[in-house]
């Protein structure tokens, strides 16, 4: 299971939601999770001075990593690299996957006002894939729209469109292709893709959709039997956005009475996310 943190004040409901350590061993028991990987979401140490965005870099890696040490089996976690800088992030990334052990990396789903498909970051790519890496995406809620910056719309309709536009620059650009080695995983569904696969398909590239996984942060059960359509359960895997879209339980029932074979269920909350993060499936 996925789980992102965000931007938040204390004064956040979501954010107090959260509780401590234990708190959220508790919640897992309670979903019948066995395993949650934690990822700084929308928080991605993205600054102009590289100096900076390692620093930053290494704080997030560095917390995480010790959770993660301290609660081995129960909580895991996803590393943040300080793009654009691509040495440093190169090497920030060999650092989480060989020094502090962690499933994979987390990127923005754009760099500023930087693609991930920029040819700058071809260098970046290429060594993921020589790693075979997991790396998990998220939006970054940007706001410079300014048909975005009202009414929450960032929230509510952006972050999805930033799936949605992240996935298909990927897959279209090339950089799929180039380094097929990576695995890609798309929140929420891959935003609008599900919904979109037809216009996608009359280009010829519905196929392409299959090359990523994604995962069910979304809490609604028609969005998710349109995903298993379009996508392919096999693609997707359990995702909470906890603690934005209810608890870590909710998240996982919505699965549970979306009206879904059995064997599609497991494949979703179970199978998909072994297979990628190399655990041993339950019996």
């Amino acid at each position: 299971m996925l789980s992102r943190a965000r931007g938040a004040t204390a004064q956040d409901p979501a954010l107090q939601q959260q509780g401590t350590i234990d708190e959220r061993i508790g919640m897992l028991d309670d979903a019948g999770v066995q395993l949650q990987v934690l990822s700084l979401g929308s928080n991605v140490p993205y600054l102009e001075a590289e100096q900076d965005a390692v620093a930053a870099a290494r704080v997030g890696n560095d917390a995480y990593a010790a959770i993660a040490r301290e609660h081995q089996g129960r909580l895991g976690a996803f590393g943040s690299v300080p793009l654009p800088h691509v040495g440093a992030a190169i090497a920030e990334a060999s650092r989480c996957l060989d020094v502090l052990g962690m499933f994979g990396i987390a990127l923005g789903c754009s760099v500023g006002e930087r693609t991930l498909d920029d040819p700058a970051f071809e260098p970046f790519w290429a060594e993921l894939n020589r790693r075979r890496a997991l790396v998990f995406l998220h939006p970054i809620f940007r706001t410079g729209d300014p048909h975005m910056r009202d009414y929450e719309l960032a929230r509510i309709a952006g972050a999805c469109f930033e799936d949605t536009l992240a996935a298909l620059r990927l897959l279209l650009s090339g950089v799929v292709d180039r380094n097929p080695a990576i695995r890609i995983i798309v929140p929420h569904f891959g935003g609008t893709l599900p919904v979109i696969y037809p216009r996608i398909a009359r280009r010829g590239k519905g196929d392409l959709l299959k090359r990523l996984y994604y995962d069910t942060a979304n809490g609604y059960g028609p969005a998710l039997r349109c995903a298993c359509e379009a996508l392919g359960p096999e693609r997707l895997m359990l995702g909470t956005d906890f603690p934005y879209i209810g608890s870590i339980k909710q998240n996982v029932d919505y699965v549970l009475e979306a009206g879904l074979p059995a064997d599609t269920q497991q494949q979703i909350l179970e199978r998909t996310a072994a297979e990628l993060l190399g655990l041993r499936q339950p019996a």
